[in-house]
């Protein structure tokens, strides 16, 4: 097909908004209006999310309401790479999805169904899955510590107070308590539920463009193009979404049963592998080939000749026979002599609540071990750049001689030297004082104390079963009746009606 003719944003200014973080408050709300209700407005695509507002939990915070990663085993590589020397994934059924997307899109091109120009021509990963933990590294060097150690240490003398790492954890539980409104969270947990953390490390999203996200012309002139309409109905019938404010952003949607068929699979028609080869695991992240795939056709009405390659394994029947079952097995149990998923499909609530308890990891349990590790790090490394301390310690007042100068050299600290100084009661204490700052609790001093009393009288209970279940159980009810739920409600994604229609 022939290059598509662009609007002139010269002679048409109104069909683009100029919307950026450079213009002043009130010009940016004029052109974001504008953005959302008359560029991009709601009827120019029906599968419209909106991972920068309503969205911005999803595949971060589970059903619970407590924060999650997903667990490594479960990614998978991405085709259709932008760039060649590195590798992008997502979890592996919607690595599924985006292969038949992103192969579709580059046929309806081959056919001149849409235009050769477009950015939804030939689609290739930009983005995708990112571990937060790398992320949070990045902040937690670059944000807090030189906040504490350049700012805060070097005011009102803490410097000169700081003799050991008892002397340094006192100061930085200081900090924690004055700054962290200022500085921002300092667990991973506290991380994700902050807008430092992005929401790609759910494993959900793939970006197709690495353009500015504030830039709203370039939205509306590169991709608002002739093909975008049609593209947003074609990535529903593979189960993802668009964001609206970050056009070149697809997510991956659990409300829509085009991306459960990737999950659960559909009838088998045939095999893009030889017949004497059997596969009977999933692959494991940074597996150089991709695992064999079967394919079939949806069961969805109306998207009966889309082509879907999904994931398969092999079982025996009760006869000893070899059999090949659509779909990724841990989302489906066995019921003689069929399988069955594991979790209700009509049900939206379930098939959350069974990607979460079955490809995702909660953050919580680990946050104290992470961050502890963050301490000693931080205060070798500040022993380090300061080695020795000097004080003067004054005389008597009727002494003849004045106050005289001592120097302190300060000694660097295992992490078994600061384990059998700083224990399990330690790690619960600085854990709900943390987080309570984090999500600014309001609880009186009375009502703290409480709850504090109540997370270690379980911990003094259940150190029958060892310390570590003792310390696992008090963190446990403390997330679950202190800390409590970011969002209660995980599904945040707009319902937008009689899904099928999408597709119509």
């Amino acid at each position: 097909m022939a290059r598509q003719p662009r609007i002139d944003p010269n002679t048409n200014p109104e069909s683009f908004s100029y919307g950026s973080n450079q213009l002043g408050s009130r010009d940016i709300f004029v052109q974001r209006i504008k953005y959302n209700y008359s560029i991009f407005n709601d009827s120019l695509a029906k599968n419209f999310v909106r991972t920068w507002t309503d969205e911005r939990y999803y595949g971060t915070v589970n059903n619970r309401g407590n924060t999650v990663l997903p667990n490594l085993r479960r990614l998978k590589s991405l085709q259709f790479s932008g760039d060649e020397t590195s590798t992008n994934y997502a979890l592996n059924f919607v690595a599924d999805a985006w292969h038949d997307f992103a192969k579709r899109a580059r046929e309806l091109a081959s056919k001149n169904i849409i235009f050769k120009d477009s950015p939804w021509a030939r689609p290739e990963v930009v983005k995708a899955w990112q571990p937060a933990e790398t992320g949070y590294d990045l902040y937690m060097r670059e944000n807090i510590y030189p906040v504490f150690y350049d700012n805060f240490l070097y005011e009102r003398g803490r410097n000169n107070k700081v003799r050991n790492i008892s002397d340094f954890i006192d100061q930085f539980n200081e900090f924690m308590s004055d700054f962290m409104v200022k500085t921002g969270p300092v667990t991973l947990s506290g991380f994700i539920e902050s807008n430092y953390s992005p929401v790609y490390s759910s494993g959900l999203i793939i970006e197709i463009a690495s353009d500015e996200y504030d830039d709203d012309f370039n939205k509306a002139y590169t991709f608002k193009d002739q093909n975008f309409s049609l593209m947003a109905d074609i990535a529903a019938q593979y189960g993802f979404s668009i964001d609206k404010n970050i056009p070149w952003r697809l997510v991956a949607d659990l409300r829509n049963p085009a991306m459960l068929e990737y999950m659960l699979g559909v009838p088998i028609e045939g095999f893009d592998i030889p017949d004497n080869v059997e596969y009977e695991c999933d692959p494991l992240i940074g597996d150089v080939e991709l695992p064999p795939m079967a394919y079939g056709y949806s069961e969805i009405p109306g998207l009966q000749n889309v082509r879907r390659n999904i994931a398969f394994f092999v079982y025996e029947d009760s006869e000893g026979n070899k059999i090949n079952e659509p779909g990724y097995q841990r989302y489906k149990v066995y019921n003689d002599p069929d399988w069955e998923p594991v979790f209700n499909t009509n049900s939206q609530p379930a098939t959350f609540g069974a990607m979460f308890d079955i490809d995702y990891d909660e953050t919580w349990l680990g946050d104290m071990d992470l961050l502890e590790k963050y301490i000693l790090f931080f205060y070798n490394y500040y022993v380090s750049l300061q080695p020795n301390v000097s004080n003067q310690e004054s005389v008597p007042f009727d002494s003849t001689c004045g106050p005289f100068t001592y120097t302190i050299t300060r000694q660097q600290v295992t992490p078994e030297q600061f384990s059998s100084i700083y224990g399990n009661r330690w790690k619960l204490k600085t854990y709900y004082n943390i987080r309570g700052k984090e999500r600014s609790a309001k609880e009186s001093l009375k009502t703290r104390l409480y709850e504090f009393q109540t997370v270690m009288n379980n911990y003094n209970l259940s150190l029958g079963l060892g310390e570590d279940e003792a310390y696992r159980r008090a963190l446990e009810i403390m997330q679950q009746k202190y800390i409590g739920p970011v969002d209660g409600n995980p599904l945040s994604l707009n319902y937008v009606g009689d899904i099928p229609e999408l597709w119509r």
